[in-house]
């Protein structure tokens, strides 16, 4: 039986709902740029998962993939069976960035630094990977990373160490951030997955695009960067649940809509 909804029922319900905040509160919330109704759909779709993904808890993979990552790397994933996948434009949902491990951090001159010293328990537990989630700016394994389909690990062309370890401070000082349900990377107080590589990479030109008067940054300008001659190659990727080996640069831009390669390689962002 379909429950039938009176209007002035509903209108009093969201009228209650919205009396628990204050004016100050509400007024504080647009100030902060924060959008209210992306948060509450956000958190509402991301309790939606059809089935686990097809790289979780294979331990080929796992292994691989412990075997490639390098302090600094860019981590890309697909998830088609989570309903907040769907509303994101392109083909890339998230992106993380791998911090690394003790020994190379060590080797980096940087497991001292007041920047990683509060999180060397996190890094020690293999917690190398740091992901801006909708209850904030987390770290966690690459086990729990792989609840995915799609991976593509990308590193910088040039990656001296200085490059590798101020990517790794810049993304670690962003750890504990709130969610950016705004979207906008000009923000500093608040994140979205695609800026933590944003400002772990602040030297890269990346392909920004100017929205409702937001600058933002999608998963997918981030991919773009490792096509052709961009800033990023391409050290490990999977579709679907497998590996592809070959031409991975021409296959993740066959992956990406046109204008997205059009942006990265024109140079034509709004940044």
């Amino acid at each position: 039986m379909v429950r039938q909804v009176q209007p002035l029922g509903y209108v009093g319900s969201m009228l209650n709902f919205f009396s628990a905040f204050s004016i100050d509160t509400l007024n504080r919330l647009k100030k902060e740029g924060v959008n209210l109704s992306s948060l509450l759909f956000g958190n509402a779709a991301g309790l939606v998962e059809t089935r686990r993904g097809k790289l979780d808890g294979q331990a080929p993979v796992l292994e691989k993939l412990a075997g490639t990552v390098q302090a600094g790397d860019v981590l890309l994933e697909k998830t088609p069976f989570r309903l907040t996948d769907t509303f994101i434009p392109g083909h890339y949902g998230h992106v993380a960035v791998w911090v690394g491990s003790e020994a190379e951090l060590r080797r980096l001159g940087i497991w001292e630094h007041p920047v990683v010293r509060p999180y060397q328990a996190n890094i020690r537990a293999g917690r190398g990977v740091v992901e801006a989630l909708r209850s904030g700016v987390k770290m966690n394994t690459l086990r729990h990373f792989l609840n995915i389909d799609d991976l593509a690990v990308l590193r910088p062309r040039q990656m001296a160490d200085t490059v590798r370890a101020e990517a790794v401070l810049q993304t670690l000082r962003q750890v504990g951030k709130a969610y950016d349900f705004n979207f906008d990377v000009e923000s500093t107080d608040r994140i979205v997955c695609s800026e933590l590589v944003y400002h772990a990479y602040g030297d890269v030109r990346w392909p920004t695009k100017r929205q409702l008067g937001r600058v933002t940054i999608s998963p997918d300008n981030v991919a773009a960067e490792a096509t052709g001659n961009g800033a990023f190659a391409i050290e490990l990727l999977y579709h679907d649940g497998r590996e592809q080996t070959a031409g991975r640069g021409e296959f993740v831009r066959g992956l990406l809509k046109s204008d997205v390669v059009r942006m990265a390689r024109g140079g034509d962002g709004a940044r």
